[in-house]
Protein backbone atom coordinates (compact mmCIF):
# COMPACT_ATOMS: atom_id res chain seq x y z
CA UNK A 1 0.00 0.00 0.00
CA UNK A 2 2.95 2.45 0.31
CA UNK A 3 4.17 4.75 3.19
CA UNK A 4 1.32 7.25 4.03
CA UNK A 5 2.36 10.49 6.70
CA UNK A 6 -0.38 11.39 8.97
CA UNK A 7 -0.99 15.10 8.67
CA UNK A 8 -1.95 15.12 12.50
CA UNK A 9 1.10 13.98 13.75
CA UNK A 10 3.41 13.62 10.90
CA UNK A 11 4.05 9.72 11.77
CA UNK A 12 5.15 7.74 8.58
CA UNK A 13 3.38 4.57 8.66
CA UNK A 14 2.74 1.67 5.70
CA UNK A 15 -1.07 2.71 4.61
CA UNK A 16 -2.12 -1.41 4.35
CA UNK A 17 -1.03 -1.61 8.04
CA UNK A 18 -1.92 2.12 9.64
CA UNK A 19 -5.70 1.18 8.07
CA UNK A 20 -5.73 -2.01 9.93
CA UNK A 21 -3.84 -0.57 13.04
CA UNK A 22 -6.78 2.79 13.26
CA UNK A 23 -9.29 -0.37 13.33
CA UNK A 24 -7.90 -2.06 15.81
CA UNK A 25 -8.91 -4.68 17.91
CA UNK A 26 -12.49 -2.38 18.70
CA UNK A 27 -13.79 -0.92 15.74
CA UNK A 28 -14.52 3.04 16.57
CA UNK A 29 -17.44 4.41 17.78
CA UNK A 30 -16.57 7.87 17.56
CA UNK A 31 -14.82 10.16 15.38
CA UNK A 32 -12.58 10.85 18.15
CA UNK A 33 -11.62 7.28 18.53
CA UNK A 34 -9.40 7.37 14.88
CA UNK A 35 -6.22 7.70 16.02
CA UNK A 36 -2.19 7.48 15.05
CA UNK A 37 -1.82 3.86 15.92
CA UNK A 38 1.67 4.71 17.00
CA UNK A 39 2.12 3.58 20.65
CA UNK A 40 2.33 6.19 22.61
CA UNK A 41 0.61 9.23 19.53
CA UNK A 42 -2.92 8.16 20.07
CA UNK A 43 -3.36 12.52 18.03
CA UNK A 44 -6.70 12.70 16.87
CA UNK A 45 -6.86 11.66 12.64
CA UNK A 46 -7.60 14.20 10.43
CA UNK A 47 -10.66 13.57 7.78
CA UNK A 48 -7.97 13.52 5.04
CA UNK A 49 -5.95 10.47 6.66
CA UNK A 50 -8.88 7.77 6.82
CA UNK A 51 -10.13 8.81 3.74
CA UNK A 52 -6.68 8.19 2.44
CA UNK A 53 -6.47 5.34 4.56
CA UNK A 54 -9.66 3.19 4.78
CA UNK A 55 -12.12 1.79 2.48
CA UNK A 56 -14.80 3.81 0.96
CA UNK A 57 -17.35 1.71 2.71
CA UNK A 58 -15.45 2.41 6.25
CA UNK A 59 -14.69 6.05 5.38
CA UNK A 60 -18.53 6.74 5.34
CA UNK A 61 -18.70 5.20 8.67
CA UNK A 62 -16.54 7.34 9.72
CA UNK A 63 -18.45 10.57 8.75
CA UNK A 64 -21.58 9.01 10.24
CA UNK A 65 -19.91 8.64 13.80
CA UNK A 66 -21.02 10.62 16.96
CA UNK A 67 -19.01 13.52 17.17
CA UNK A 68 -20.03 15.04 20.32
CA UNK A 69 -17.25 13.75 22.11
CA UNK A 70 -14.85 15.92 19.65
CA UNK A 71 -15.99 19.07 21.66
CA UNK A 72 -15.16 22.64 20.51
CA UNK A 73 -11.93 22.47 19.26
CA UNK A 74 -11.11 25.28 16.09
CA UNK A 75 -11.08 22.48 13.74
CA UNK A 76 -14.64 21.22 14.89
CA UNK A 77 -17.77 22.36 12.96
CA UNK A 78 -21.30 21.28 13.40
CA UNK A 79 -24.07 21.60 10.84
CA UNK A 80 -26.36 24.79 11.92
CA UNK A 81 -29.26 22.91 11.95
CA UNK A 82 -29.02 21.22 15.21
CA UNK A 83 -28.68 17.71 13.41
CA UNK A 84 -25.21 16.89 15.00
CA UNK A 85 -23.49 16.26 11.87
CA UNK A 86 -20.25 17.62 11.88
CA UNK A 87 -16.71 16.83 10.86
CA UNK A 88 -12.88 18.56 11.51
CA UNK A 89 -11.43 20.97 9.18
CA UNK A 90 -8.09 19.84 7.49
CA UNK A 91 -5.01 21.96 8.25
CA UNK A 92 -4.59 23.98 4.67
CA UNK A 93 -1.16 23.34 4.31
CA UNK A 94 -1.13 19.76 3.99
CA UNK A 95 -3.85 20.00 1.04
CA UNK A 96 -2.03 19.49 -2.45
CA UNK A 97 -4.82 20.03 -3.92
CA UNK A 98 -4.69 23.48 -6.67
CA UNK A 99 -7.87 25.89 -5.98
CA UNK A 100 -10.25 25.07 -9.03
CA UNK A 101 -12.56 28.06 -9.92
CA UNK A 102 -14.62 26.06 -12.47
CA UNK A 103 -16.23 29.19 -13.82
CA UNK A 104 -18.49 29.61 -11.32
CA UNK A 105 -19.92 32.90 -10.03
CA UNK A 106 -20.74 34.01 -6.58
CA UNK A 107 -23.53 35.19 -4.93
CA UNK A 108 -23.03 38.76 -6.43
CA UNK A 109 -22.67 37.75 -9.86
CA UNK A 110 -19.15 37.88 -9.89
CA UNK A 111 -16.48 35.65 -11.02
CA UNK A 112 -14.45 34.38 -7.79
CA UNK A 113 -11.31 35.64 -6.66
CA UNK A 114 -8.53 33.03 -5.56
CA UNK A 115 -9.07 34.12 -2.39
CA UNK A 116 -13.14 33.10 -2.60
CA UNK A 117 -11.95 29.70 -4.15
CA UNK A 118 -9.88 28.85 -1.32
CA UNK A 119 -12.39 29.65 1.38
CA UNK A 120 -15.17 27.78 -1.04
CA UNK A 121 -12.61 24.54 -1.21
CA UNK A 122 -11.41 24.32 2.72
CA UNK A 123 -15.11 25.87 4.21
CA UNK A 124 -18.12 25.26 2.66
CA UNK A 125 -19.85 22.09 3.13
CA UNK A 126 -23.16 20.17 2.79
CA UNK A 127 -24.57 18.39 5.81
CA UNK A 128 -24.56 14.51 5.41
CA UNK A 129 -27.83 14.48 7.34
CA UNK A 130 -30.12 17.41 5.92
CA UNK A 131 -28.41 17.17 2.75
CA UNK A 132 -30.62 19.99 1.74
CA UNK A 133 -28.17 22.51 4.14
CA UNK A 134 -25.39 23.86 2.80
CA UNK A 135 -23.57 26.06 4.81
CA UNK A 136 -19.78 27.66 6.12
CA UNK A 137 -18.20 26.19 8.80
CA UNK A 138 -16.75 28.62 10.20
CA UNK A 139 -19.53 31.66 10.42
CA UNK A 140 -22.62 28.95 9.63
CA UNK A 141 -23.99 31.04 7.17
CA UNK A 142 -26.51 28.98 5.44
CA UNK A 143 -26.55 28.69 2.48
CA UNK A 144 -22.60 28.97 1.82
CA UNK A 145 -21.72 32.77 1.14
CA UNK A 146 -20.08 32.18 -2.27
CA UNK A 147 -17.52 34.32 -3.71
CA UNK A 148 -16.97 35.57 0.08
CA UNK A 149 -14.63 35.03 2.94
CA UNK A 150 -16.63 35.23 6.12
CA UNK A 151 -15.50 38.97 6.87
CA UNK A 152 -16.34 40.12 3.24
CA UNK A 153 -19.50 38.59 3.30
CA UNK A 154 -20.53 40.09 6.88
CA UNK A 155 -19.09 43.85 4.78
CA UNK A 156 -21.40 42.44 1.59
CA UNK A 157 -24.34 42.36 3.37
CA UNK A 158 -24.50 45.61 5.12
CA UNK A 159 -24.24 47.40 1.76
CA UNK A 160 -27.14 48.48 -0.34
CA UNK A 161 -27.98 45.66 -2.65
CA UNK A 162 -30.65 46.05 -5.86
CA UNK A 163 -33.55 44.42 -5.29
CA UNK A 164 -33.92 42.94 -8.79
CA UNK A 165 -30.65 41.66 -9.79
CA UNK A 166 -29.09 41.21 -6.00
CA UNK A 167 -25.80 43.07 -6.91
CA UNK A 168 -24.26 46.35 -5.10
CA UNK A 169 -26.01 49.53 -5.79
CA UNK A 170 -23.08 52.46 -6.24
CA UNK A 171 -22.73 55.78 -6.84
CA UNK A 172 -25.06 58.95 -6.67
CA UNK A 173 -28.85 57.95 -6.98
CA UNK A 174 -31.71 60.49 -6.82
CA UNK A 175 -33.93 57.64 -5.16
CA UNK A 176 -31.24 57.32 -2.00
CA UNK A 177 -31.78 59.86 0.87
CA UNK A 178 -28.91 61.47 1.81
CA UNK A 179 -28.14 61.35 5.48
CA UNK A 180 -27.05 65.19 5.68
CA UNK A 181 -30.16 66.22 4.10
CA UNK A 182 -32.55 64.27 6.19
CA UNK A 183 -33.64 67.47 7.54
CA UNK A 184 -34.85 69.10 4.06
CA UNK A 185 -37.95 69.21 3.34
CA UNK A 186 -37.57 69.76 -0.28
CA UNK A 187 -34.85 67.34 -0.52
CA UNK A 188 -37.08 64.53 0.65
CA UNK A 189 -40.13 65.55 -1.62
CA UNK A 190 -37.26 65.40 -4.42
CA UNK A 191 -36.66 61.54 -3.03
CA UNK A 192 -40.45 60.66 -2.83
CA UNK A 193 -40.70 61.31 -5.87
CA UNK A 194 -38.16 60.04 -7.85
CA UNK A 195 -39.35 56.78 -6.61
CA UNK A 196 -42.97 57.04 -7.79
CA UNK A 197 -44.63 57.50 -4.28
CA UNK A 198 -48.20 57.46 -4.89
CA UNK A 199 -49.67 59.01 -1.95
CA UNK A 200 -47.40 61.72 -0.44
CA UNK A 201 -49.70 63.43 1.86
CA UNK A 202 -50.10 67.41 1.21
CA UNK A 203 -48.75 69.63 3.76
CA UNK A 204 -46.51 67.10 5.64
CA UNK A 205 -44.44 67.33 8.15
CA UNK A 206 -40.66 66.99 8.45
CA UNK A 207 -41.24 64.11 10.39
CA UNK A 208 -43.93 62.40 8.34
CA UNK A 209 -41.52 62.87 5.01
CA UNK A 210 -39.50 60.83 7.02
CA UNK A 211 -41.01 58.37 8.26
CA UNK A 212 -42.83 58.24 4.38
CA UNK A 213 -39.13 57.79 3.33
CA UNK A 214 -38.00 55.45 5.18
CA UNK A 215 -40.91 53.04 4.83
CA UNK A 216 -40.79 53.54 1.03
CA UNK A 217 -36.76 53.07 1.39
CA UNK A 218 -36.47 49.54 -0.84
CA UNK A 219 -37.60 51.73 -3.73
CA UNK A 220 -34.25 52.51 -3.44
CA UNK A 221 -32.65 49.80 -3.93
CA UNK A 222 -31.74 49.86 -7.87
CA UNK A 223 -28.62 49.37 -9.60
CA UNK A 224 -27.61 51.12 -12.57
CA UNK A 225 -28.00 48.43 -15.62
CA UNK A 226 -30.86 49.08 -17.74
CA UNK A 227 -32.63 45.95 -17.26
CA UNK A 228 -32.92 46.77 -13.73
CA UNK A 229 -33.76 50.72 -14.31
CA UNK A 230 -36.99 49.34 -16.57
CA UNK A 231 -38.35 46.71 -13.79
CA UNK A 232 -38.49 49.85 -11.30
CA UNK A 233 -39.97 51.96 -14.03
CA UNK A 234 -42.87 49.11 -14.28
CA UNK A 235 -42.73 47.71 -10.84
CA UNK A 236 -45.87 48.90 -7.92
CA UNK A 237 -44.18 51.13 -5.63
CA UNK A 238 -46.54 50.50 -2.86
CA UNK A 239 -45.72 49.25 0.27
CA UNK A 240 -47.49 45.94 2.17
CA UNK A 241 -48.39 46.57 5.62
CA UNK A 242 -46.02 43.87 6.61
CA UNK A 243 -43.58 46.29 5.01
CA UNK A 244 -42.31 44.85 2.10
CA UNK A 245 -42.96 45.97 -1.25
CA UNK A 246 -45.79 44.97 -3.90
CA UNK A 247 -44.02 42.61 -6.14
CA UNK A 248 -46.74 43.35 -8.76
CA UNK A 249 -47.09 45.83 -11.62
CA UNK A 250 -47.14 49.85 -11.47
CA UNK A 251 -51.04 51.17 -11.95
CA UNK A 252 -52.80 47.92 -11.17
CA UNK A 253 -55.58 48.56 -9.22
CA UNK A 254 -55.46 45.52 -6.73
CA UNK A 255 -52.14 44.84 -5.99
CA UNK A 256 -50.35 41.67 -6.31
CA UNK A 257 -48.98 41.67 -2.80
CA UNK A 258 -46.08 40.15 -1.09
CA UNK A 259 -45.16 36.73 -1.75
CA UNK A 260 -41.99 36.86 1.38
CA UNK A 261 -44.30 36.44 3.49
CA UNK A 262 -46.56 33.92 2.39
CA UNK A 263 -47.11 32.16 -0.51
CA UNK A 264 -49.76 32.88 -3.22
CA UNK A 265 -52.65 30.59 -3.41
CA UNK A 266 -51.10 28.39 -6.18
CA UNK A 267 -48.18 27.96 -3.75
CA UNK A 268 -45.69 30.26 -5.99
CA UNK A 269 -43.86 32.41 -3.07
CA UNK A 270 -41.42 35.34 -3.97
CA UNK A 271 -38.22 32.70 -3.68
CA UNK A 272 -40.23 30.36 -6.75
CA UNK A 273 -39.14 30.89 -10.47
CA UNK A 274 -41.14 32.25 -13.19
CA UNK A 275 -42.16 28.99 -15.13
CA UNK A 276 -41.73 31.33 -18.09
CA UNK A 277 -38.54 31.91 -18.29
CA UNK A 278 -36.98 29.38 -15.50
CA UNK A 279 -33.74 31.75 -14.97
CA UNK A 280 -34.93 34.36 -12.52
CA UNK A 281 -37.17 34.18 -9.06
CA UNK A 282 -40.78 35.86 -9.01
CA UNK A 283 -39.34 38.82 -7.11
CA UNK A 284 -36.18 39.48 -9.23
CA UNK A 285 -38.94 41.42 -11.86
CA UNK A 286 -42.68 43.21 -11.77
CA UNK A 287 -45.15 40.52 -11.72
CA UNK A 288 -48.78 39.68 -12.75
CA UNK A 289 -51.25 37.41 -11.17
CA UNK A 290 -53.77 35.34 -14.06
CA UNK A 291 -57.15 34.70 -13.02
CA UNK A 292 -56.42 30.95 -12.59
CA UNK A 293 -54.26 32.17 -10.02
CA UNK A 294 -50.77 31.63 -11.21
CA UNK A 295 -47.57 34.11 -10.95
CA UNK A 296 -45.29 35.51 -13.73
CA UNK A 297 -43.14 38.23 -14.51
CA UNK A 298 -44.96 40.71 -16.26
CA UNK A 299 -42.34 40.47 -19.17
CA UNK A 300 -41.96 36.91 -19.29
CA UNK A 301 -45.25 36.90 -20.14
CA UNK A 302 -44.89 39.59 -22.88
CA UNK A 303 -42.13 38.11 -24.55
CA UNK A 304 -44.35 34.73 -24.96
CA UNK A 305 -46.80 36.48 -26.42
CA UNK A 306 -44.61 38.28 -28.73
CA UNK A 307 -43.19 35.25 -29.87
CA UNK A 308 -46.38 33.96 -30.43
CA UNK A 309 -46.68 30.17 -32.53
CA UNK A 310 -43.81 28.47 -33.60
CA UNK A 311 -44.69 27.31 -36.89
CA UNK A 312 -46.69 28.44 -40.29
CA UNK A 313 -50.17 26.74 -38.62
CA UNK A 314 -51.61 28.90 -36.39
CA UNK A 315 -51.37 27.58 -32.73
CA UNK A 316 -52.34 29.24 -29.64
CA UNK A 317 -49.92 27.39 -26.74
CA UNK A 318 -48.91 31.50 -26.57
CA UNK A 319 -52.01 32.27 -25.23
CA UNK A 320 -51.64 29.92 -22.42
CA UNK A 321 -50.92 29.74 -18.85
CA UNK A 322 -47.59 27.60 -18.66
CA UNK A 323 -48.52 25.61 -15.56
CA UNK A 324 -52.38 25.03 -16.45
CA UNK A 325 -53.16 25.86 -20.42
CA UNK A 326 -56.24 28.32 -19.60
CA UNK A 327 -55.75 31.31 -21.55
CA UNK A 328 -53.72 34.38 -20.42
CA UNK A 329 -56.05 36.73 -18.57
CA UNK A 330 -55.28 40.02 -16.64
CA UNK A 331 -55.80 43.58 -16.68
CA UNK A 332 -52.04 44.13 -16.55
CA UNK A 333 -51.61 41.98 -19.76
CA UNK A 334 -54.89 43.20 -21.53
CA UNK A 335 -53.44 45.29 -24.17
CA UNK A 336 -50.25 42.51 -25.07
CA UNK A 337 -52.57 39.44 -25.64
CA UNK A 338 -55.41 41.27 -27.60
CA UNK A 339 -54.26 40.72 -30.94
CA UNK A 340 -53.89 37.62 -30.30
CA UNK A 341 -56.89 37.21 -28.73
CA UNK A 342 -58.37 38.53 -31.65
CA UNK A 343 -56.88 36.18 -34.13
CA UNK A 344 -57.95 33.37 -31.64
CA UNK A 345 -61.61 34.68 -31.58
CA UNK A 346 -61.59 34.93 -35.59
CA UNK A 347 -60.24 30.94 -35.77
CA UNK A 348 -62.76 29.94 -33.48
CA UNK A 349 -66.00 31.33 -35.57
CA UNK A 350 -64.31 30.20 -38.62
CA UNK A 351 -63.48 26.35 -37.60
CA UNK A 352 -67.05 25.78 -35.79
CA UNK A 353 -68.12 27.51 -39.84
CA UNK A 354 -66.01 24.64 -41.36
CA UNK A 355 -67.26 22.21 -38.94
CA UNK A 356 -70.72 22.49 -39.59
CA UNK A 357 -70.44 23.08 -43.47
CA UNK A 358 -68.63 19.81 -44.10
CA UNK A 359 -71.06 18.09 -41.37
CA UNK A 360 -69.46 14.28 -41.06
CA UNK A 361 -68.23 14.77 -37.62
CA UNK A 362 -71.01 14.22 -35.64
CA UNK A 363 -69.93 10.36 -35.64
CA UNK A 364 -66.02 11.02 -34.56
CA UNK A 365 -65.31 9.13 -31.91
CA UNK A 366 -63.95 12.19 -29.98
CA UNK A 367 -67.05 13.65 -29.36
CA UNK A 368 -68.90 10.52 -28.11
CA UNK A 369 -69.46 10.29 -24.24
CA UNK A 370 -66.05 9.36 -22.64
CA UNK A 371 -64.48 10.87 -25.87
CA UNK A 372 -61.55 14.10 -25.29
CA UNK A 373 -63.99 16.79 -26.85
CA UNK A 374 -67.33 15.20 -25.89
CA UNK A 375 -69.75 18.57 -25.67
CA UNK A 376 -67.09 20.50 -26.84
CA UNK A 377 -67.50 20.78 -30.85
CA UNK A 378 -65.88 23.71 -31.48
CA UNK A 379 -62.60 22.81 -29.61
CA UNK A 380 -63.03 19.57 -31.82
CA UNK A 381 -62.87 21.67 -35.20
CA UNK A 382 -60.23 23.70 -33.53
CA UNK A 383 -57.84 20.83 -33.06
CA UNK A 384 -58.85 18.85 -36.22
CA UNK A 385 -58.59 22.07 -38.82
CA UNK A 386 -55.22 23.60 -39.63
CA UNK A 387 -55.60 27.82 -40.05
CA UNK A 388 -52.53 29.68 -41.43
CA UNK A 389 -52.26 33.51 -41.55
CA UNK A 390 -52.28 34.89 -45.06
CA UNK A 391 -49.40 37.73 -45.49
CA UNK A 392 -51.35 39.74 -47.31
CA UNK A 393 -54.57 40.66 -45.68
CA UNK A 394 -53.60 39.24 -42.39
CA UNK A 395 -56.88 37.26 -41.85
CA UNK A 396 -56.49 33.11 -40.96
CA UNK A 397 -57.94 31.07 -44.03
CA UNK A 398 -58.70 27.11 -43.79
CA UNK A 399 -55.31 24.87 -45.00
CA UNK A 400 -56.88 21.36 -44.91
CA UNK A 401 -56.70 19.06 -42.09
CA UNK A 402 -54.22 18.98 -39.15
CA UNK A 403 -50.92 16.93 -39.34
CA UNK A 404 -50.79 14.03 -37.24
CA UNK A 405 -48.84 15.00 -33.77
CA UNK A 406 -46.05 13.23 -35.35
CA UNK A 407 -45.70 15.19 -38.24
CA UNK A 408 -47.42 18.56 -36.23
CA UNK A 409 -43.85 18.37 -34.24
CA UNK A 410 -41.76 18.71 -37.17
CA UNK A 411 -44.14 21.01 -39.00
CA UNK A 412 -43.13 23.62 -35.93
CA UNK A 413 -39.12 22.94 -36.50
CA UNK A 414 -39.42 23.78 -40.42
CA UNK A 415 -38.25 27.00 -41.52
CA UNK A 416 -41.45 28.48 -44.01
CA UNK A 417 -41.68 31.84 -45.88
CA UNK A 418 -44.49 33.73 -44.99
CA UNK A 419 -44.83 35.35 -48.05
CA UNK A 420 -45.91 32.46 -49.62
CA UNK A 421 -49.01 32.03 -47.61
CA UNK A 422 -51.43 33.89 -49.26
CA UNK A 423 -55.56 32.92 -49.00
CA UNK A 424 -57.87 32.32 -51.70
CA UNK A 425 -59.38 35.41 -51.57
CA UNK A 426 -56.20 37.21 -53.60
CA UNK A 427 -54.21 35.91 -56.59
CA UNK A 428 -51.34 33.20 -56.18
CA UNK A 429 -47.97 34.55 -55.14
Amino acid sequence: GGLHVLSCCDHRLCAKCAGEGILGRERPQRQSDYVCPVAGCASQLLQSDVKALMSEEEYERYLDCDLTELGDTASFFRCPTGCGWGGLLDDPSTSAKKPQRNGELGIDNKPLTAEAVRHRDRYRFRCRRCPDTEFCAVCSATPYHLGFTCEGFKAHMAKRKCRFCGSEVTGESPLILKEESRGNKKHLHKVLHARCVETIPKGASLQELLDLAQRTDELASVCRQEECANHAAAACTRVMPCGHLCLGTRGEEACLGCLKCSPSDSGQDADSFCNVCWVSSLSEAPCVRLTCGHVFHKHCLEKQVKTGYPGARVTFGFLECPLCKRHLDAPAIADAVAEGAALYKSVRVKAEQRLALEGGHKDARELQPGGTYHGRPVDYAMHKFAYYLCSRCKAPYFGGYRSCDANAEEEARHAFDASELVCGGGPAA
